[in-house]
């Protein structure tokens, strides 16, 4: 419980540097105190003031965007990976239940190994599209990397269950996404420390 504790506490400290002049309150670093997730100190200063200064939003119009974007995708990624991780060491019935590795290493167990470029190009395919639909066009604009107007950071348009069909719920997803990405980050380094199971008793 105590290093749960210290990890939650030193969350915030990974977002405490910036790069230029001492953070000041300026309206260049308003962006971030409305996205969903915001909360207090870190939506201000640090990377916040640094994404959501003047300069940078100038140099970089879709910066705000780009980033709100990138930490949900993050958040979900680490959402599955934080569930799947441990229950793959208990249950995992494919190729016959035969493969029972940590998960550290279960990849390298399977016959897969030898298919992730296929795996590499389906991501890129998935990638690609999202860009083409989602982005501005940079023969029209002259600006690579820029999310359209109306396009909502988040919405890729796949809500099958229809969860964000009434509300807003990215604040909440992001809330349980950063635990997440801090519980997967743990995990791992669990693994490499030990080089067994999650539930293995050192």
């Amino acid at each position: 419980m105590s290093t749960v504790a210290l990890l939650l506490t030193a969350a915030p400290l990974a977002t405490a540097f910036s790069f230029g002049a001492k953070p000041a309150a300026t309206a260049a670093s308003q962006p971030f105190t409305t996205m969903p997730g915001a909360y207090g100190w870190a939506s201000e200063k640090g990377l916040a003031y640094s994404f959501g200064k003047k300069f940078s939003q100038d140099k970089f119009p879709g910066l705000v965007k780009w980033t709100q974007e990138a930490e949900i995708k993050h958040a979900r990624v680490a959402m599955l990976a934080a569930a799947g991780y441990p229950i793959a060491e208990v249950f995992h019935p494919l190729f016959g239940g035969s493969i029972n590795e940590p998960s550290l290493i279960a990849f390298q167990a399977t016959p897969l190994q030898s298919f992730w470029p296929i795996v590499v190009g389906a991501i890129g395919l998935v990638e690609s599209a999202s860009y083409i639909a989602d982005t501005e066009n940079p023969s029209e604009t002259g600006r690579y990397w820029t999310f359209k107007e109306e396009r909502l950071a988040g919405n890729i348009g796949f809500d099958p269950l229809g969860f964000g069909k009434d509300s807003d719920l990215r604040s909440e997803e992001l809330t349980v996404g950063r635990i997440a990405m801090l519980g997967i980050a743990g995990m791992v380094l669990q693994e490499v420390n030990t080089g067994g199971y999650l539930s293995q008793v050192y």
